[in-house]
């Protein structure tokens, strides 16, 4: 925390694995009071530095060049940069480099006494769930690694950082992208405060913790119990279960149900040898993002209000296609 003079706060999160094209949906995030912003090497070097330790300052020697751009950056934040996991190589090595961070709009002033802690506390405090019920979204609307590096408080004059606090980091890729249609679609749909029924609430929150899961076969029965959460009642027939009601869900005919029917229980027999330590086979990774298009769907679905796992199991047990 800062405690001389009068400063004014800005808060920050830094976003990984999307590119610039999360920018589209600005016009929609202002209205919240939030916005992304994509920072390049030189306004990096001049006003993030501090994200990396390097103490900002306006008489380093900016010799080393980087991106087709040929941005310039100082020693000391290359180095910074080339020891830290979630920058490294990935940065350095961009066509034109930059980060993402999503900033809140609205600034606050700290004066430096004794109740400063206290007001950055609640800032801080309500930032977080923003920017998680916001990654949530973008997660629930489409495939892709976006996740949350860091949330900060930056000083805007002497960009020291005041308040940190750093995600789980586990050095996942793939970048998240929107086409216009997708920003269009993501933009209408998204809202400042994500609300859950009691239906999926458990199914959200396995969904979350799966992003900071580094192992794949963890994150694949950790999505399967998504699936459990929301289609099963007892300890009988599971599979089945959830492979009826969630095909009834994702197809629009007869045929499409028998396919999708049985790839579910192919999943969920994949759990299965997960969790026995039986015999794998398959190819985990396509398995695991065909899985998680699949619980995206489902959450979807089911997170209407009122809806509950008696009225979804009435719903689905009198859908027209028959196994």
């Amino acid at each position: 925390m800062l405690n001389l003079g009068e400063h004014i706060i800005e808060s920050y999160a830094h976003i990984l694995n999307a590119d610039k094209s999360v920018l589209k949906l600005n016009p929609t995030l202002e209205k919240f009071g939030y916005r992304f912003v994509w920072i390049d090497a030189s306004e990096f070097e001049r006003n993030f530095s501090e994200l990396l330790n390097v103490p900002r300052s306006d008489g380093r020697l900016l010799t080393i060049i980087i991106g087709r751009d040929q941005h310039g950056i100082s020693h000391e934040l290359h180095n910074a940069i080339v020891h830290t996991p979630i920058f490294g190589q990935r940065f350095l090595h961009m066509e034109f480099p930059g980060i993402l961070l999503l900033q809140k709009i609205d600034t606050f002033k700290i004066s430096g006494d004794a109740y400063d802690y206290s007001k950055e506390s609640v800032e801080f405090s309500n930032f977080q769930p923003v920017v998680n019920d916001l990654l949530l979204q973008m997660r629930l609307f489409r495939p892709g690694e976006i996740r949350c590096s860091q949330l900060f408080h930056i000083t805007s004059v002497s960009r020291q950082i005041s308040w940190r606090k750093t995600e789980i980091s586990i050095g996942s890729f793939g970048d998240y992208l929107l086409s216009d249609e997708d920003a269009a679609s993501l933009s209408f749909a998204v809202t400042p405060k994500y609300d859950c029924n009691a239906l999926t609430e458990l199914a959200i929150k396995n969904f979350s913790v799966v992003y900071d899961i580094p192992d794949g076969r963890i994150r694949f029965i950790t999505l399967m119990t998504c699936l459990e959460s929301l289609f099963n009642l007892g300890k009988d027939q599971i599979a089945h279960t959830i492979a009826r009601h969630l095909a009834l869900i994702i197809s629009s005919d007869k045929e499409q149900f028998k396919i999708n029917y049985s790839r579910i229980k192919k999943l969920y027999n994949t759990r299965n040898s997960i969790v026995h330590g039986g015999e794998y086979k398959g190819d985990l990774m396509t398995d695991y993002l065909d899985l998680s298009d699949k619980v995206r769907k489902a959450i979807n679905y089911c997170n209407t209000p009122t809806l509950t796992k008696e009225k979804l199991f009435e719903q689905l047990n009198t859908a027209g296609f028959k196994e």
